[in-house]
């Protein structure tokens, strides 16, 4: 059922035995939102455990906690809440079945299902970090600076560091206060941003492959099993697409595995979100994402399509 975030704090406050998690596939907001509440509750002698059914990118060691995430190996006994970031219920892998207790579900995806046992959805916030630094507020729990750098990594991290349309004068705001409870912006972009030296040259690879349909409205980088191997980190790679002049959706495809491919979609005007839905997957009106289970050729050729008329649909 849905709940108010007032709802949501005093759901945690009388939770002793705690599991954070979110998403396969981490990315800034994943991470930070996540690492954001575990610092805020771990002075409150709760017992807060973090599992993910994924490894975590190389790009995130402005954040302390790193160390605790676990993968979900067996089944957790007593606990008393999961509580779920950034994420719809569908893609937390391997913890569902791990942890069996009601969940609490925070996401500002559009897309989310809002079947958890407890939902607090808000479409309109730029990052679920944002979302957490209002919740941390709610519960009258104060910031200390590693809750600050993480919360403050999460909304970065999906407003392009304050550069999307997400932006909105309380996300700035809530920015502002973080910034005074010790987050380092600088650090915060130096490690982001950072690739090594393997990840570089594989992007150049990976902006060769791009090819655009639709007179160029439509711009699709494709990752290969070779290309993916020789990255340890492809996060931003479909960026470049998107920032070709006159083009629209930006779409980069990767393989997974020989019948797995992921699927991240960027859009300047047109609501990738309903197309990711189209093909199985979800995410925001201009930042989503699927995965396809199918090889790479038979998935570019599926997203390819649900695209092309995703947009036709909208400009119907």
């Amino acid at each position: 059922m849905e709940v108010t975030l007032k709802q949501a704090g005093e759901i945690i406050l009388k939770a002793q035995n705690i599991v954070l998690s979110s998403h396969v596939n981490p990315d800034g907001d994943n991470v930070g939102s996540t690492l954001g509440l575990y610092h805020a509750l771990k002075g409150t002698g709760k017992n807060i455990r973090i599992l993910l059914d994924d490894d975590l990118p190389d790009n995130l060691g402005m954040m302390e906690g790193l160390e605790l995430y676990q993968k979900p190996e067996k089944e957790l006994e007593n606990v008393d809440l999961l509580v779920i970031l950034d994420v719809d219920i569908d893609r937390i892998g391997r913890v569902r079945d791990a942890v069996k207790a009601p969940v609490l579900n925070i996401d500002h995806h559009i897309s989310n299902s809002k079947v958890c046992d407890y939902c607090y959805v808000d479409a309109k916030a730029a990052a679920t970090a944002q979302i957490v630094y209002s919740l941390i507020k709610e519960m009258n729990v104060p910031f200390n600076q590693q809750c600050a750098m993480c919360l403050y990594t999460g909304i970065a991290s999906d407003t392009g560091f304050f550069r999307y349309s997400n932006t909105t004068p309380f996300t700035l705001r809530a920015a502002a206060e973080l910034l005074e409870a010790g987050a380092r912006p600088d650090k915060i972009s130096e490690i982001f941003d950072q690739r090594s030296f393997s990840s570089v040259k594989a992007a150049g690879r990976a902006i060769d492959t791009i090819e655009l349909h639709e007179n160029g409205k439509i711009a699709l980088m494709t990752v290969d099993k070779a290309l993916k191997e020789s990255a340890d980190n492809t996060e931003g790679f479909v960026n470049f697409a998107r920032n070709i002049r006159g083009t629209d959706v930006a779409v980069m495809i990767k393989y997974a595995d020989e019948n797995v491919t992921r699927v991240s979609m960027r859009s300047k005007n047109t609501n990738v979100s309903e197309i990711a839905q189209s093909i199985g997957g979800g995410g925001h009106i201009r930042a989503a994402g699927a995965t396809v289970y199918k090889n790479l050729d038979e998935a570019k050729e599926i997203v390819l399509n649900a695209i092309v008329e995703g947009m036709k649909k909208q400009n119907a």
